[in-house]
């Protein structure tokens, strides 16, 4: 019997080892799994204080982030972050597929056009309802993103942790 057990057990966890093994093999970034669509698309560029600010509210909200970061030949590299994988990159000229395929309600854009290129935000209204944050303030744009996802403490924390960047990089 008890033996049974054990080997069961074996059995049970070899199984879901192949499972978890061939999901890794598969993996793709735009497969949908849980929630039908993102109430929110985050869309920031790829600096200190708006990649802690939206990393922040992705982590109490699990709505999906794309960064665009200036590239050395004039281009730009681009990053979706969904909320449960990792980071993958993406083409400059995928960000409406891959908006298209999130199909959010809102896209929220934190920074002006130094941190998200205006070519990103006219693609992303043309379809979608964009918000724009951008504030010379963080402090200002993390309470305004507090109030759009319903996140009391996201100010809170962002301030601290900002403070906190700022004391180690003095």
């Amino acid at each position: 019997m008890k033996k049974r057990l054990i080997l069961g057990f074996v059995a049970l966890a070899m199984m879901f080892l192949a499972v978890t093994e061939a999901e890794a093999l598969t993996w793709n970034p735009f497969k949908r799994t849980g929630r039908v669509k993102a109430s929110t698309l985050l869309v920031t560029g790829n600096f200190i204080y708006s990649r802690l600010l939206t990393e922040l509210a992705q982590y109490y909200s699990k709505q999906p982030i794309i960064t665009i970061s200036p590239d050395v030949d004039g281009g730009h590299q681009l990053f979706f972050m969904p909320a449960t994988n990792n980071a993958s990159a993406i083409a400059a000229d995928e960000f409406m597929d891959v908006v298209e395929y999130i199909n959010p309600k809102r896209v929220v854009v934190l920074g002006g056009g130094d941190y998200v290129p205006r070519e990103f935000v006219d693609l992303a209204r043309a379809k979608y309802s964009v918000i724009l944050l951008d504030s010379d303030d963080w402090n200002k744009n993390a309470e305004s993103l507090a109030e759009i996802l319903k996140l009391k403490k996201l100010p809170a924390l962002f301030k601290d942790a900002r403070t906190n960047i700022d004391e180690v990089t003095k």
